[in-house]
């Protein structure tokens, strides 16, 4: 049986319990990281939580759709065996007639064949860094090594910091034009990184130049054996200087041989699918799903 609860119904400990021991678990789906992205959120429990959906709601105009939030790359259903098709199916099926548009990203592990949504896939990168710094190394791409070089013959090194409003005002300094515009982004970029911080499980490192000025950022989230490459973001003479490669070498190389993997966290964009597949990471795929249900003039709208 599948149930609606509402935001204040949740047992917010058996939810964390379900995410943290379910077979894809991914800290986009906590309770707490919910609360910040999206403070309202409900959601689809199967049984005694045995499965689950995050219901990442909005309304405008008295309309209600599901949207993703930022920084909040997949969700979808989690349990704690491989969810089958035909329970995705009841899942999907269980979603409120009332949210007339339905977008969300669902994770890795939901494999969804639908007649009533639209399915598209989005691709993430991770790499594998169990082998130690030397294998992972060899495995870059020449003009991957050859970036790192240029970094370091520029001066750079990298360290840990800035804190979270200093690394929420570079980014948004740095950030794509049409990026930094999109409402609620820098509303609750320093409240969810903040708050991996106060968890233990967020970090904050830069690329400095020999005037210790701040090159390149990166917020970093370690957790069930993933670390999540979150938000970055250069300057221009970052940009040149290829800070950001530097940055993500120093990551790869203080957690190669441990168990576990870098999480690139995208993308479908070109330029950044070159970089991720630099470091020698590989593609995953992750569903999309849309419904669009919305009245005819208000379709024409949007």
């Amino acid at each position: 049986m599948i149930r609606y609860l509402n935001h204040n119904e949740i047992n917010k400990k058996v939810w964390d319990n379900c995410i943290e021991n379910s077979s894809s678990p991914l800290p986009y789906a906590l309770s707490w990281w919910l609360d910040v992205v999206s403070p309202q959120w409900d959601a689809l429990i199967m049984d005694d939580y045995s499965a689950v959906l995050p219901i990442t709601w909005k309304s405008r105009l008295g309309i209600y759709y599901l949207c993703q939030p930022w920084f909040t790359q997949q969700l979808g259903i989690f349990s704690a065996d491989m969810p089958r098709k035909d329970t995705i199916s009841y899942f999907l099926s269980a979603i409120p007639g009332k949210f007339r548009l339905v977008d969300i990203q669902l994770n890795t592990s939901n494999n969804v064949v639908s007649d009533e949504f639209a399915v598209n896939y989005r691709a993430n990168f991770i790499l594998d860094l169990s082998p130690r710094y030397i294998q992972i190394e060899s495995n870059y791409h020449r003009n991957c090594r050859r970036n790192v070089q240029k970094a370091l013959c520029a001066g750079l090194y990298v360290k840990q910091g800035p804190g979270p409003s200093v690394f929420s005002r570079f980014i948004q300094r740095n950030l794509d034009r049409s990026l930094s515009e999109n409402s609620g982004l820098f509303e609750t970029l320093p409240a969810i990184v903040q708050t991996t911080i106060e968890r233990g499980y967020g970090t904050i490192y830069g690329a400095y130049d020999r005037r210790e000025d701040l090159s390149a950022a990166g917020w970093f989230v370690n957790i069930f054996g993933r670390n999540l490459f979150m938000v970055c973001a250069s300057t221009a003479t970052g940009k040149k200087d290829h800070a950001m490669s530097l940055l993500v070498d120093h990551m790869i190389r203080e957690k190669a041989g441990s168990p576990g993997i870098f999480d690139f966290t995208g993308s479908n964009i070109p330029g950044v699918a070159y970089f991720n597949t630099g470091f020698g990471a590989v593609r995953q795929f992750y569903p999309v799903i849309k419904r669009n249900r919305l009245p005819w003039f208000v379709r024409l709208f949007k």
